[in-house]
C-alpha cells in the first residue's frame, strides 16, 4: 500500500484542482423567502446562534422583490455566460409563504429565463411540516428539487427538532417523507443535522426503511468562538461508525459527504461544499431584498453577513466587493499553517468556512473540528484503499 500523500497529492489529485484556479462565479442564489419558522431547532443558525438581523427584516419576501431578483440573477447568468443556476427557496420554513406565491414565483421564473439562454433550476428546501400532496404536485410540475429537514427516528429527531411550545415535529414529517417516497417526480432528499449523542446508523437506517435514496448528514455549527460541547472522540466516533455501515450496505442512499470525501481521495471531485480545496460563492437573498455571503455564517456574529446591498440598487457583481464575501473566494488562500502543511488539505479544504472562523483571525483557522476529521478522513481512505488494493486497482488510482 502506498504512503498516504501519494493518494492524496498525486498527479489526479493535483491535477483535478486546475478548474478551481479560475475566478469563481456563483452559480447558487439562495432566497430567504420566510424569515420566520413554525419549528424552533435549538441548533438553528437562523435563530438560536446569537444572530437576531431576522427581526429587521419583512417575514415574507414579497413577490416583486423575487422577480427583481430573478431578473438580476438571470442577466448576471447571460453576462458571464453561465448555462445553469441554481435557486433555492429557504427561510426559516419556506412553505409558510404558501401556495399562491409560489406558484407565480415559478412563473415568474419560467418568464425571466425566456429565451432559454440560461435555466434558473429551482429547488426548495422545508422542515416537512407542511408538505403536502399539493405542494409535491406543484413542485413536481415544476421540476423542483425538495430537500427536508429530518434528524431520524422519532427519538432522535424530536430532541432538538420540536415546535415553540416543545411538541414533536416527527409525524407530520414522516409522513411528507413517506408521500414523497410513492408520489415524487423530482429530484429530493433528506437533511439531517447530526447528534453525536445519537448512532448514525441507526439515523440512516431508518431513512433506508422509509425508502430515502438520498441523506446529507451535516456537522453541527460551531466555530472557534464558541465551540462544540462534545468530546472530539464523539463525533468522529459518529461518522466512522455511520461510514462503515454505509458503505457495507448492499445499496446505500446517496451521502454527498462520504462521496466527495472518497472522490477526494483517489484524486476526483468534491459535490459537498464542507470538503475540497473551493471558493464559497454562493449568495443569499434575503426578505428584504438584501444581497448577502453565506448564511451559515451567522453563527459568526450578530450582523456580520450584512452588506448594504439590495436587488432593487445593485447586480449580482456588486457582492464581489464585500470583504466577507472575499473571504469565502480566498478561503484557499487563507488556510492555517497547519493546514498548509497537512497532507489531507485538498481533501477537508480547511473545513467548512463557518468553523473556521475566530473573531481575532477570520477564517485563517483550521476547522474546529480539524481534530475529528484528521480521525475520519484517515478511516475512510484505509476502507477505500484496502478494497483498491484487493482489486489490484490502487495503482491505478494514483
Amino acid at each position: 500500500m502506498p504512503p498516504i500523500e501519494t493518494v492524496i497529492e498525486g498527479g489526479a489529485a493535483a491535477k483535478s484542482m486546475t478548474s478551481t484556479e479560475r475566478t469563481p462565479l456563483t452559480t447558487t442564489f439562495v432566497l430567504k423567502v420566510a424569515e420566520r419558522c413554525n419549528l424552533n431547532c435549538s441548533y438553528c443558525y437562523m435563530y438560536n446562534k446569537g444572530d437576531t438581523s431576522y427581526l429587521e427584516r419583512p417575514k415574507f419576501l414579497s413577490i416583486e422583490t423575487a422577480t427583481v431578483a430573478l431578473e438580476r440573477i438571470a442577466a448576471y447568468a447571460r453576462r458571464h455566460s453561465l448555462p445553469q443556476i441554481t435557486v433555492v427557496l429557504h427561510g426559516g420554513e419556506p412553505l409558510l409563504i404558501g401556495r399562491e406565491w409560489v406558484q407565480q414565483f415559478l412563473e415568474e421564473r419560467d418568464r425571466v429565463e425566456t429565451p432559454p439562454e440560461v435555466t434558473l433550476n429551482v429547488a426548495v428546501q422545508t422542515n416537512g411540516t407542511l408538505l403536502d400532496a399539493e405542494w409535491v404536485a406543484l413542485f413536481n410540475q415544476h421540476k423542483v428539487t425538495i430537500g427536508v429537514s429530518c434528524d431520524g427516528p422519532e427519538q432522535v429527531n424530536d430532541l432538538l427538532r420540536v415546535d415553540f411550545d416543545g411538541r414533536s415535529s416527527y409525524a407530520k414529517v414522516r409522513s411528507a417523507l413517506e408521500l414523497l417516497c410513492k408520489t415524487s417526480g423530482t429530484r429530493w432528499g433528506v437533511l439531517t443535522v447530526v447528534n453525536p449523542e445519537t448512532q448514525g446508523s441507526e439515523v440512516l437506517k431508518h431513512f433506508v426503511q422509509l425508502g430515502v435514496r438520498s441523506v446529507d448528514f451535516i456537522w453541527p455549527d460551531f466555530n472557534h468562538d464558541v465551540r462544540p460541547p462534545w468530546p472530539e472522540s464523539m463525533l468522529a466516533n459518529y461518522f466512522c461508525e455511520l461510514f462503515d455501515y454505509w458503505y457495507e450496505l448492499p445499496s446505500p442512499p446517496r451521502i454527498r459527504y462520504f462521496e466527495s470525501a472518497m472522490s477526494l481521495l483517489v484524486g476526483g471531485r468534491s459535490e459537498c461544499d464542507a470538503l475540497g480545496l473551493h471558493p464559497f460563492a454562493d449568495i443569499m437573498v434575503e426578505s428584504d431584498g438584501a444581497w448577502e455571503p453565506l448564511d451559515t455564517l451567522r453563527i459568526c456574529g450578530n450582523g456580520i453577513t450584512r452588506t448594504g446591498l439590495n436587488v432593487r440598487r445593485n447586480d449580482v457583481e456588486a457582492v464581489w466587493d464585500v470583504p466577507l464575501f472575499r473571504m469565502g473566494l480566498r478561503s484557499k488562500e487563507l488556510l492555517a499553517p497547519k493546514c498548509q502543511e497537512c497532507a489531507y488539505r485538498r481533501i477537508c479544504g480547511g473545513g467548512y468556512l463557518p468553523h473556521r472562523y475566530g473573531r481575532d483571525t477570520g477564517i485563517a483557522n483550521p476547522s474546529v473540528y480539524c481534530a475529528e476529521l484528521l480521525i475520519l478522513l484517515p478511516h475512510i481512505r484505509e476502507r477505500i484503499a484496502a478494497d483498491l488494493e484487493r482489486a489490484g486497482l490502487l495503482a491505478a488510482s494514483v
